[in-house]
């Protein structure tokens, strides 16, 4: 792990889908701080990207004035993301295989769990959060 790089971090946004990018962009910067390269950064970036859209988009249906939370959390050789809300809870879990390429939608769930060494998504009851792990230092 990078000396000087932040091991705890909680970020909130509001529940709009123009707050997702500049998150993204601070979760990159994060991930190399930690010394993961651009590529990995990117990955990790994508990932919690994808989380956070779909906690707006389904969880939220799109409506503003929520909050999106992402926990951000190093701990020996190890990042742990979590992406919490308070919306609907997910009714199906995501798909195992493979998407269809040409599909608008349904990827992100197959991206998380190819880029990451584990994505599990968490039903609280009033909370639900996607949790994502991916090891440092490791190719």
């Amino acid at each position: 792990m990078t000396a000087g790089a932040c091991h705890e971090l909680r970020l909130e946004i509001d529940s709009r889908l123009e707050c997702v990018t500049p998150l993204g962009l601070c979760l990159h910067t994060l991930a190399r701080q930690l010394g993961f390269d651009d590529m990995q950064a990117y990955q990790i970036q994508t990932c919690c990207v994808e989380a956070l859209n779909n906690a707006i988009i389904h969880a939220y249906a799109g409506e503003p004035g929520h909050l999106v939370s992402v926990r951000w959390h190093t701990q020996a050789n190890e990042l742990l993301v979590e992406i919490e809300d308070c919306g609907r809870a997910m009714t199906v879990p995501p798909c195992e295989h493979e998407p269809d390429p040409e599909a608008e939608s349904g990827r992100g769930w197959w991206i998380m769990r190819q880029w990451m060494d584990s994505a599990e998504y968490c039903d609280l009851g009033e909370r639900h959060y996607v949790q994502l792990r991916r090891s440092i230092g490791e190719a």
